[in-house]
């Protein structure tokens, strides 16, 4: 019995110490976290990412030196897409010569090599901060969560853990930065009720790694210019062409272009606004326009005057919400209405009749005179 007890007690102790062990070993995590070295078009910035990724750079240390134990990977999605990017082949905006498409190929080989019995964890993509993630983009999270998990499984070729990892320091935004991405995600919102929202996904990661507080000041500000111009590009994806018309009948049917650069077939409304009274113009339901196409409509419009004259056209999703930007459609009426000639028929009239009563009245103070 004595022997059994002794036994017993030394394999508690050999469980417990195990135990000990693999929690020491647990504690050890190495977190993969780049800010973004690319401009919204893919092209790098410069080539620090390449010298970072040498056996002695900062991200080359994190997995090239020998190491004895089990380590946890704290990984953000959007550095392993851009050391990805960098591995099938990348320019310069500044136009020198790359140097680090082999660096790329070397490093993304001997991270899966070295990782792959250890456990990963993905970070936020773009591991931005998650203060100001929950502030712009609330229902975004764990939609950006799961794009970044299933980007980093595909390229490791194995799940991740499911446990994300956030990001809770805080980053600093002027009043400008914070209005943009405010902006950004009002405009995501908007087109996400045309469009496949996976159309928008470029534009909404774009939004979550420009909120990585590791971005130094300086580069901020050339990056969210640039991030601004991608709004842009994309709002500008479905609009009316801007153009002239001379009008020279009463009624008419105006032939207004709308483009769509959207591969998905869109649902929109057409909404005008007058410049002045000397025209009417009926309103437009809905247009179908396919996916990377256009549709002509036909805008009922009705002549009162001549003149000058124009609309200002907005496309609006179904729920009458403006899409796109607004364009201003010059009119030239050349073209007197029935309208316009019986108000001018009918002001003779009475200038008439008011001349025949004038006489009338004079004819008769010189009979009773």
């Amino acid at each position: 019995m004595k022997r059994v007890l002794t036994f017993l007690f030394t394999l508690f102790l050999i469980i417990t110490s195990l135990g000990n062990t693999s929690n020491a070993i647990a504690a050890s995590v190495v977190t993969i976290s780049e800010p973004t070295h690319r401009l919204s078009s893919g092209v790098f910035i410069d080539d620090q990412l390449a010298t970072q990724l040498l056996p002695n750079g900062d991200l080359g240390l994190l997995i090239y030196p020998p190491y004895r134990g089990v380590r946890d990977w704290q990984v953000d999605p959007a550095t392993i897409s851009e050391i990805v990017a960098m591995s099938n082949g990348y320019n310069i905006s500044n136009g020198r010569t790359p140097t680090g498409q082999q660096l790329a190929k070397d490093w993304l080989d001997r991270y899966k090599k070295v990782s792959r019995l250890e456990k990963i964890y993905p970070l936020t993509y773009g591991n931005p901060s998650n203060h100001w993630l929950k502030k712009i983009a609330p229902e975004q999270v764990d939609y950006i969560n799961a794009i970044g998990k299933v980007e980093l499984d595909l390229f490791l070729g194995k799940a991740t853990q499911a446990q994300l990892v956030s990001n809770e320091k805080r980053q600093r935004l002027s009043n400008y930065d914070e209005n943009i991405f405010n902006y950004a995600q009002r405009q995501i919102d908007l087109l996400s009720t045309l469009v496949d929202k996976k159309e928008l996904d470029p534009l909404q990661l774009r939004l979550a790694q420009l909120l990585n507080p590791e971005i130094d000041k300086d580069r901020k500000v050339l990056l969210i210019n640039d991030f601004n111009k991608l709004i842009t590009q994309y709002r500008n994806k479905i609009k009316i062409t801007g153009t002239k018309f001379t009008i020279t009948s009463e009624i008419e049917e105006l032939p207004i272009t709308v483009i769509n650069d959207f591969k998905s077939t869109v649902k929109v409304k057409l909404s005008t606004r007058v410049a002045n009274s000397k025209i009417v113009v009926e309103s437009v339901e809905s247009i179908e326009i396919p996916g990377g196409g256009k549709s002509q409509v036909l805008l009922p419009i009705q002549t009162l005057a001549s003149g000058s004259s124009g609309l200002l056209a907005q496309l609006t999703n179904l729920e009458n919400k403006p899409v796109g930007y607004p364009v201003n459609i010059a009119l030239n009426l050349s073209v007197i209405s029935p309208v316009a000639t019986w108000i001018t028929s009918g002001a003779a009239i009475l200038l008439i009749i008011a001349a025949m009563v004038q006489s009338w009245r004079r004819v008769r103070r010189r009979s009773h005179g």
